[in-house]
């Protein structure tokens, strides 16, 4: 098990040992989690199937990375979010049922240092995951329909109650609520036999919006710098101009079409130097969207490099020809606008 546990961290480009806590199958954390079978692994944490002695219930237990203490840092950020979101739990709001809040956090002490480590309710697959199970990775309509209105309600809490915006919000982030243990019982009685087996789900549970380690603060604060992942970028982020709350309502956008279509709306990566190209974001978005409004771009300290001074373009590459209307074929014409 240990070995195989090495090998999965070690895949990752960036892989640094001494960050990983070593974790033991059967290993008793805090006096408390007992591990049981690792359920994934990132960048900033492996993530473990536990039995919480104290409630007497399945968690999910999230190790995360040795992180040093600056305000850069993901770990800390989420730290500092998730205890902030747990000041407004009490607060009567449907948003509460779709996001996925700490029961635990705590740190223990490993052979390079410190890590953090935060227990949430087992989780299922997430919806990119289930979505790779469809024909074409395409999801039915009712099922996005179903998980964006859901999912609406978590960005409402977050934005109009704890005043931050999630930034980061994708189908990788947005995972399935286990509504039967036995599935749980299942994974332990497996482990032994096929280790580091995935929880597998059907949409049946309701969705939750996960993951808090790049959340912003937005109320009182200016956002200007480079954010968010590459295939969710907002435009305001591109163009270098104050963002705010309407970044995540762009990325549920986007989210809602790949689910839609099964595959990105934008790539804009230079395959061969394995880079993100800016102008041909920016391409990629007028292609879909036409010209952007002269009065907003001109506020962008990138104006004069993409655009003339009547906001037209004039960088490489060329705008592409495409549209909306191309991208989709899910829906049919007629029913574009009241389908959502």
């Amino acid at each position: 098990m240990a070995d195989r546990q090495a090998i999965e961290e070690q895949t990752l480009p960036f892989y640094d040992q001494k960050q990983y806590y070593p974790v033991q199958h059967g290993e008793m954390l805090k006096d408390r989690y007992c591990t049981i079978a690792k359920l994934g692994y990132g960048a900033y944490s492996t993530v473990w199937l536990v039995w919480d002695e104290k409630a007497r219930e399945y968690a999910s237990l999230k190790v995360c990375v040795q992180t040093e203490e600056n305000e850069s840092s993901p770990v800390l950020n989420e730290i500092n979010m998730l205890h902030r979101l747990e000041k407004f739990a009490e607060k009567d709001h449907p948003g509460l049922d779709f996001t996925r809040l700490a029961r635990d956090i705590f740190e223990i002490d490993g052979p390079s240092g410190s890590h953090y480590c935060i227990a949430f309710k087992p989780q299922g697959n997430s919806v990119r995951t289930l979505q790779e199970t469809f024909p074409n990775a395409q999801l039915r309509k009712h099922l996005v329909k179903s998980i964006i209105h859901r999912l609406f309600f978590a960005v409402n809490w977050l934005h109009a109650t704890c005043s931050v915006a999630h930034t980061d919000i994708s189908s990788a982030n947005i995972v399935m609520d286990i509504e039967d243990d036995t599935i749980l019982k299942d994974v332990e009685q497996q482990e032994t036999e096929y280790p580091s087996t995935p929880i597998t789900t059907e949409l049946s549970g309701h969705p939750w919006l996960t993951d808090f380690g790049q959340m912003r603060v937005v109320e009182g604060r200016i956002n200007q710098d480079w954010w968010m992942s590459d295939l969710y970028r907002a435009p305001e982020v591109l163009l270098q101009l104050p963002w705010g709350y309407p970044v995540d309502i762009w990325s549920i956008g986007v989210m809602t079409l790949e689910l839609l279509e099964g595959k990105n709306l934008v790539d804009p990566v230079d395959r061969v130097h394995g880079q993100y190209v800016l102008p041909l974001a920016l391409a990629q978005y007028i292609g879909y969207l036409g010209p952007p409004p002269l009065e907003i771009i001109q506020k962008s300290p990138l104006f004069q490099t993409y655009f003339d001074s009547k906001g037209n373009w004039i960088s490489e590459p060329p705008i592409p020809k495409t549209s909306l209307e191309e991208f989709v074929t899910t829906i049919p014409p007629r029913k574009r606008r009241t389908s959502f």
